[in-house]
């Protein structure tokens, strides 16, 4: 398996479009604000190798006043045009199943997620998700704030 983790950066790095965000900063569309104790950040994935993409994994990078609850991932179309969707939806808004048990086949797309919660009464942040395909890890830039103040 010749999985290209690498593909994970550059869908994340070119499309712009963001959901169900309430109140990303205009001026970067991978960074977003949920209020409320638990959040989702999906990514859109496309596998562009002509082999299966397996992920391995999926990690907080930096992160405070939160702790990863599931991960997921669900093969959908829509993640061809999404690079990152913030929501309060978590897996059951997806209709996904778990890491561990999807593949994204060579020409497809999924959205690949995590969940998490507020590990206090204070706002919590996330600044950046590690994925690992294929035995290597790749940074991927996403940033939440989560429980804080949108408006």
């Amino acid at each position: 398996m010749s999985a290209r983790p690498f593909a994970l950066a550059a869908v994340a790095l070119t499309a712009l479009a963001l959901a169900a965000c309430s109140g990303p900063p205009e001026d970067d569309p991978l960074a977003g604000c949920l209020a409320g104790e638990s959040g989702t950040i999906a990514l859109g994935v496309v596998n562009s190798s002509g082999d299966d993409l397996v992920i391995e994994a999926v990690e907080l990078g930096a992160a405070s006043g939160v702790e990863i609850i599931d991960r997921f991932l669900v093969v959908s179309d829509d993640a061809r045009t999404a690079t990152v969707e913030f929501t309060t939806d978590g897996r059951a808004g997806y209709g996904a199943g778990d890491l561990d048990s999807a593949v994204i086949a060579p020409d497809e797309a999924a959205f690949v997620g995590v969940e998490v919660d507020l590990t206090g009464s204070e706002p919590g942040s996330v600044d950046g998700l590690v994925v690992t395909s294929g035995g290597r890890a790749q940074a991927v830039p996403v940033r939440l704030e989560l429980g804080a103040d949108c408006g």
